[in-house]
Order: structure tokens, then sequence, then C-alpha cells
């Protein structure tokens, strides 16, 4: 199921949350949208963690949808359909290709 868990994270501890997302081997992306640019309806074969660090992230899958801000944390399955818009300002985020565990 995917969660949305709002202010999981500090966004300004950057190297803290790289260190956590990271995989015992590989790496995590940092992305960055500009206002506007939208990632239409898709889905992926692994787990994905976003971490919203910057800006504001309009994030939509099957059950609703949600604007997202600096330390939201979204915990996406395998397989689940999803998009995202940045919005006004644009936005960066974490994505690590698998489930991460933040607490």
């Amino acid at each position: 199921m995917t969660m949305i868990h709002q202010s999981k994270v500090d966004p300004q501890n950057i190297a803290g949350i790289i260190l956590k997302s990271l995989p015992n081997q590989g790496c995590v992306e940092v992305q960055r949208d500009v206002a506007g640019k939208e990632h239409v309806w898709h889905k992926h074969d692994v787990d994905e963690t976003i971490i919203v660090l910057d800006g504001a992230l309009r994030f939509y899958w099957e059950e609703g949808e949600r604007v997202c801000f600096p330390g939201d944390v979204i915990s996406l399955p395998a397989r689940s359909p999803h998009g995202s818009q940045a919005l006004e300002k644009g936005a960066t985020y974490l994505i690590a290709f698998h489930n991460v565990a933040l607490s």
C-alpha cells in the first residue's frame, strides 16, 4: 500500500538522509524538477522510497493524491501505478529504489 508520511525527516539533514537511504551496495537518485514538470502514470518493478527535500510535489496514485513538502516520505510498493508533478517553485527529491526504514 502506498503511504505518505508527513514531516518524517529533517530535509536540512541531507547527508543523514542519503546515508540512511543508501542500499548495502548501489546508489540513490536525487531528482530536480522545474515547476510544472510532470511524470505521468508509470510503475516500477521494485519498491521505491521518495523523500522530498525542497519545493512541493503533487504526488498521485490509484487511491488518491496529496501535495508533498520537504520532509515528507513516500513509500511505494513495487508495481504501484503513480505519477507526480512539481508545483510553483519546482521540487527536489531523493529516490531510493528499495524500502527505506527511516525511524
